[in-house]
């Protein structure tokens, strides 16, 4: 499972980057933002890539893979 290891809605508030920002600069939609708030990381490599270059940080400081064993048997049942 993709989780993030910071707190990225508060890492884009501390930069200035809010919700009014988002709709007015169309740089994250307001459904990534939301996703973000909710710690979903479920977003588009597209945004994946806009957050990294706002925060000017490397994917691998934002995401980490952490082993699931449901999820582990979910996909790979057959396996």
């Amino acid at each position: 499972m993709i989780k993030y290891k910071i707190n990225i809605a508060d890492a884009l508030d501390r930069i200035g980057f809010n919700t009014y920002k988002a709709k007015t600069t169309k740089i994250l939609s307001q459904d990534t933002l939301k996703k973000i708030k909710n710690e979903d990381a479920n977003i588009s490599l597209d945004s994946l890539n806009r957050i990294c270059i706002l925060l000017d940080m490397q994917p691998k400081d934002l995401i980490i893979y952490v082993k699931d064993e449901e999820e582990q048997k979910k996909y790979f049942k057959n396996i």
